[in-house]
């Protein structure tokens, strides 16, 4: 027969699982709202029965197990869940800061606004209008030169907005690169404690939650993908290079080696693998909705040198149809200064048009310096002749039907190409608006989804916690009885008839 002392190592390791499930239990609840925390179970297995020697007689179909003893304190968690969540992580990365900052560039182009572009060109050719009906007023003139300065600050002021909100993003960039180095060099760091701890059998559950923290984190920032192959290694990937393998780290350098796409700014970030001269390849997360709001000149992918093409362009073609139409007209005599035609109302480089930009549009030097130089005649004014006369009006309503004109070059008409350009970042900026709801939607959903997982469950602990409970008093009721078996057999046998 099996001994009696036998017993006592099976309600031994009875207790022992009991106290220790008791105490996981409270690990659970004390974590309940850490966030990160996987809830854990102990995995348990019956020990084996030990075989007797083979010179006692005994019935083996009658042999009693060992008792209980832990396999392993095991994560609840889908990896399936994990992998999903990481991937809509990286969408909703890119989305969130797009459809942020798109907000952010309708607001510094609100054209409801009394300091917008269409509302200082509208000024402006409403000055036009009134020189129309008085052309040798001089306040009418003066009001003219004044309405165009505003109109060139305003396009400046818009100018200037948009090239700082690029090296923002620039800058933006670079600091999103120093936090994927971060968390790259942190889940290395924690993939050496893992592997360490691991090598005893044991899993190392919570330094595994603070690591998949970190992956959650490094997957809004760039689409990742990763995997743990056979040995316990963790391999992390952007675009199919790997940036981790397990203890080995590709950090991520910026060099200032570009220039702003439109506006030409210096020292604009590259992304290389540090150490190396290739660029780093990605295409999703936080990071890459920085580049494209920093480089995005395309109607597909709107940035800041998209707005400022289309800004440039309507302040390039408005100096050139406006001048093209002033410079055949007439100026007024003023001083010794004969009435005078070919006069430019608009700045031209010495590049020609094609230099002008909303940030260096400018009133040519003669109409700064005299009003009288507005050419709103369509005949040559002599106020010396036998009958003195002042010009007349014909430029002057030439240059204000360029307002209303559908055929300028480059642009069609000027309010209505300001306006397609505000609709396209409008429609752009709703857009990224729906796909962020929508996949902060998914996001939310697949995280329910894992919470209902890995999630700890108070009313759920508090279940185990009772069953534990109960399952260690029995085995102390197992450890009594047995106890009491023993005195018996050791106290009392053989005593009778002395």
């Amino acid at each position: 027969m099996a001994s009696m002392f036998f017993g006592l190592e099976i309600a031994k390791s009875a207790l022992a699982i009991s106290q220790r499930s008791l105490t996981l239990t409270g690990h659970n609840i004390a974590n309940a709202n850490t966030v990160g925390y996987t809830r854990q179970r102990i995995l348990q297995q019956a020990v084996d029965p030990s075989l007797a020697p083979s010179h006692i007689a005994v019935d083996k179909r009658a042999t009693i197990g060992g008792g209980v003893e832990t396999c392993v304190i095991d994560q609840i968690r889908s990896d399936f869940i994990d992998r999903q969540y990481r991937k809509e992580n990286a969408s909703l990365g890119y989305w969130s800061t797009r459809a942020e900052e798109l907000y952010y560039i309708e607001t510094i182009l609100d054209e409801l606004s009394n300091s917008s572009i269409s509302a200082s060109m509208k000024d402006f050719f409403n000055s036009i209008s009134e020189l129309s009906m008085d052309p040798v007023n001089q306040e009418i003139r003066t009001n003219v030169q004044q309405n165009a300065l505003k109109m060139i600050d305003t396009f400046r002021h818009y100018y200037s907005s948009l090239t700082d909100l690029q090296s923002t993003y620039n800058e933006s960039m670079k600091v999103t690169v120093q936090d994927i180095n971060d968390l790259l060099t942190n889940i290395s760091n924690y993939n050496k404690q893992i592997f360490a701890y691991e090598l005893s059998g044991q899993k190392a559950n919570d330094l595994r939650d603070k690591r998949n923290v970190l992956l959650d984190q490094l997957s809004g920032l760039i689409g990742i993908t990763y995997e743990e192959n056979a040995s316990g290694h963790l391999v992390v990937s952007c675009e199919g290079a790997e940036l981790i393998n397990h203890t080995t780290v590709t950090l991520l350098d910026v060099q200032p080696v570009l220039t702003g796409v439109v506006s030409g700014t210096p020292d604009f970030y590259e992304i290389y693998y540090a150490g190396t001269t290739t660029p780093f390849s990605y295409s999703d997360g936080q990071l890459y909705a920085y580049k494209v709001l920093r480089d995005g000149n395309a109607p597909g992918e709107i940035g800041i040198p998209y707005v400022l093409q289309n800004i440039n362009t309507l302040a390039r073609y408005m100096a050139e149809a406006f001048n093209d139409v002033h410079s055949g007209g007439y100026s007024m005599p003023f001083g010794s200064e004969p009435s005078q035609t070919g006069i430019n109302f608009f700045d031209v480089p010495a590049g020609g048009y094609g230099d002008i930009t909303a940030g260096t549009l400018a009133l040519s030097a003669q109409i700064l310096e005299n009003v009288n130089y507005i050419a709103a005649s369509g005949v040559f004014i002599d106020p010396g002749a036998d009958n003195p006369q002042k010009g007349n009006n014909v430029n002057a309503l030439a240059l204000s039907a360029l307002s209303t004109r559908l055929d300028i070059p480059g642009v069609g008409n000027f309010e209505n190409y300001l306006k397609s350009t505000i609709v396209e970042i409008a429609i752009d900026s709703s857009t990224s608006q729906k796909m962020m709801f929508s996949q902060r939607t998914i996001v939310d959903n697949l995280e329910e989804r894992r919470q209902s997982v890995s999630g700890v469950s108070l009313d759920e602990e508090m279940v185990q916690m009772i069953t534990y409970q109960h399952a260690y008093a029995a085995a102390s009721r197992v450890l009594t009885a047995l106890d009491e078996a023993l005195d018996v057999l050791i106290n009392r046998t053989g005593l009778v008839g002395r």
